[in-house]
């Protein structure tokens, strides 16, 4: 794979307050890359500046090798190969699912153009649907007419900003992978950015973790979860307990802790709650100075001393 997207010590503020503090990192032609944060970590700001919508005061983003540059130095800002999926979608509420996806290509001719908004159609599982408006559309059919249009003039990048934080939590999981099979499919390569932790890792390939407009980390979703370099990205993936072990500070999630009759660790449950598949047990522990959370098939009352091991 070649490289498709450098972006080069990119920094910016507003009001002379730093948004975005030095920031490196390229992306590969077809990767998925998520840029995790909380709110104001300035991951939409950075997204913004990927697509030339806003300026870089500092350093210098390359995507196919043309430099991008934000609405000071374009009358109309952002590029024809980059286009954006927002979290509104932006469907035109009186045109049909196929008059959507056909309007941004009608520069086509008509044959093309049909081959085309078809093509998409099947691509985005939305031929049934080709007449519909989309007020008659659940939450995500109309997010796949979003990528269907954002995907009709063939891209080289696709940015999307919190794809997912309109739709329903219960059909979340199952959106996102309708739309991680239809992005891996038309094989295009997409910056997205989240504050969800499970959209980052069913979805990416590699997760940026922005902390105050700095990376914290960047690698694959296994390893940040496995071997976080920070307690800033450990908590971003996941619950991590601290535990004192002889005279160093472990981080351990709750699934690698078994509660056990002679374990290394012992401590006084404070809280039990019934999560479905699972107990959360909350566990106050000398070998830490922080609530311990353990996974648990079964409730432990309140004030029993129980014992877990480091498995």
């Amino acid at each position: 794979m070649s490289t498709l997207v450098q972006v080069s010590q990119v920094s910016k503020s507003f009001l002379d307050n730093p948004v975005i503090k030095g920031v490196s990192f390229s992306v590969e032609e077809g990767e998925i890359i998520c840029i995790l944060g909380e709110s104001g970590s300035g991951k939409s700001t950075l997204l913004r500046m990927i697509g030339g919508l806003e300026d870089a005061d500092e350093g210098s983003i390359v995507v196919e090798e043309e430099e991008i540059t934000g609405p000071a130095h374009n009358l109309v800002p952002g590029f024809d190969f980059i286009n954006f999926v927002s979290q509104s979608f932006r469907l035109e509420p009186f045109r049909t699912v196929w008059d959507n996806i056909s309007s941004v290509i009608s520069y086509l001719p008509d044959q093309e153009r049909e081959t085309k908004v078809n093509d998409l159609l099947v691509l985005c599982k939305l031929t049934d649907k080709s007449k519909a408006y989309p007020r008659e559309l659940s939450g995500g059919q109309q997010q796949r007419v979003a990528i269907a249009m954002a995907l009709a003039d063939d891209p080289f990048l696709l940015l999307m900003d919190e794809p997912f934080s309109n739709l329903d939590v219960n059909m979340k999981t199952q959106i996102r992978e309708e739309i991680v099979e239809i992005l891996r499919k038309a094989e295009v390569t997409v910056i997205l950015v989240s504050h969800d932790p499970i959209d980052a890792m069913s979805i990416a390939d590699r997760v940026i973790i922005l902390e105050s407009g700095q990376i914290s980390q960047i690698d694959t979703p296994q390893v940040l979860y496995e071997n976080p370099s920070s307690p800033y990205a450990a908590k971003f993936l996941g619950p991590m307990n601290y535990l004192k072990v002889g005279k160093e500070t472990l981080g351990i999630r709750p699934e690698k802790l078994r509660i056990t009759p002679n374990g290394q660790f012992a401590g006084t449950v404070i809280k039990s709650i019934f999560m479905g598949m699972h107990y959360h047990v909350s566990v106050d522990c000398a070998a830490s100075d922080r609530v311990i959370l353990l996974y648990s098939s079964c409730s432990y009352p309140i004030g029993d001393s129980i014992q877990f091991e480091h498995v």
